[in-house]
């Protein structure tokens, strides 16, 4: 099997479409062709090719849960649908602890999960490197857990 099938498998098992699963790695390579990836060595290639595949395919599901109106992890079937009332509130929560995050912390929340941009896009709006990206994002929603949890 080609490097390119077993991406476009790979992103299949978490897309569970086929015609979006190749649309999630011809994405991905033609980022990579704009701005092509480091990697230092060919042991590491695997491994790179894993990750961004699954980086792709989440991004392109959170794409079309923002494109259909839903959270970026929408429940369960199974679970029992929340109060209006729980969702208001909740909703109030969430408002009041962005309100407590700094400048730079609710800036980078917008851009990733309230418009649904790529982690690409986000880093690319920010002027940061992928590493600080990622190590944002997790203070920053480490922050806002925190936040919500003493409300």
């Amino acid at each position: 099997m080609r490097h390119g099938a077993r991406m476009v498998a790979f992103a299949g098992r978490y897309v569970r479409d086929s015609a979006a699963a190749e649309d999630v790695v011809i994405g991905l390579l033609g980022r990579w062709l704009e701005r092509p990836p480091q990697v230092r060595d060919a042991e590491s290639i695997s491994a790179f090719l894993a990750t961004s595949v699954y980086h792709a395919a989440v991004d392109w599901i959170r794409r079309e849960r923002a494109e259909r109106g839903q959270l970026p992890r929408a429940g369960s079937a199974e679970q029992p649908p929340r109060a209006h009332v729980d969702r208001v509130d909740m909703r109030s929560r969430l408002a009041a602890a962005m309100v407590k995050l700094s400048a730079r912390e609710r800036l980078l929340l917008e851009t990733h999960y309230g418009r649904a941009l790529t982690t690409e896009e986000c880093m690319e709006q920010l002027g940061i490197s992928r590493a600080a990206f990622h190590q944002r994002l997790h203070r920053a929603r480490s922050h806002l857990a925190e936040l919500l949890e003493v409300d």
